[in-house]
């Protein structure tokens, strides 16, 4: 055999035994990124109206506003909203009531949201992603412009445990922010005395802006 093909051959089993390690260090990869991303936590319609609940007494009252919200949001998730609404309060703040102190209170809730978290998994046709039960929950929580320090604890640790991405949460966080600020905004143009088509230009403008953040995160949820 020459040394030419003596050459050759060497060169093939070398490339061959790069292609094999590459394979090998692929399929390590795979399942390194199978084992980090771990599987968002689905929920049934009733333990989201809980979730909710929790969130919107977290700060020790649910006010008008709050509820109105929750009514306005319970009959999108659950058809069955109305049915079941007394009894998911009266479950919720049973649990509320027996706190003696605002530690106790904070506890309660924390203990209420991990045992909701931890009830067996909904039926094919009332699955609710944990994408659309935070961003419910942002909107209660923000419903009166700002989140409580408490509302802000037990969000975090609800996405948490649902494992849903930071980074997913943080454009839902910005995108609820934003929103809030548009809010204002209208509310300001509309108590001015300027004349009404400029005033019809703005909030139609600032309509629009408002808009397009929902669709986003529509977008978001639906991935």
């Amino acid at each position: 055999m020459t040394e030419k093909k003596e050459n050759d051959k060497k060169e093939e089993k070398a490339e061959e035994k790069d292609k094999a390690e590459e394979k090998i260090k692929a399929g390590e990869n795979n399942k390194t990124e199978k084992k980090d991303k771990k599987e968002e936590i689905l929920l049934s319609s009733e333990n989201a109206l809980k979730l909710m609940y929790y969130m919107i007494a977290a700060d020790g009252k649910v006010n008008s506003d709050e509820e109105d919200k929750f009514d306005l949001i319970g009959p999108e998730l659950d058809p069955d909203f109305q049915k079941k609404k007394e009894w998911i309060k009266k479950e919720c703040q049973t649990r509320l009531d027996k706190a003696s102190d605002q530690k106790e209170y904070y506890k309660a809730l924390e203990d209420g949201i991990k045992r909701t978290l931890l009830l067996p998994q909904p039926k094919e046709s009332a699955r609710i992603s944990p994408k659309l039960l935070v961003w419910n929950l942002l909107v209660l929580a923000y419903i009166d412009g700002n989140i409580d320090k408490k509302e802000n604890m037990l969000l975090k640790y609800i996405v948490r445990k649902t494992n849903i991405d930071q980074a997913v949460y943080l454009e839902m966080e910005s995108s609820i922010q934003t929103v809030m600020d548009i809010e204002r905004e209208l509310s300001w143009v509309k108590a001015t005395d300027r004349k009404y088509n400029i005033v019809e230009d703005v909030v139609e403008e600032l309509s629009k802006r408002k808009n397009i953040i929902f669709e986003s995160v529509k977008d978001l949820i639906s991935l």
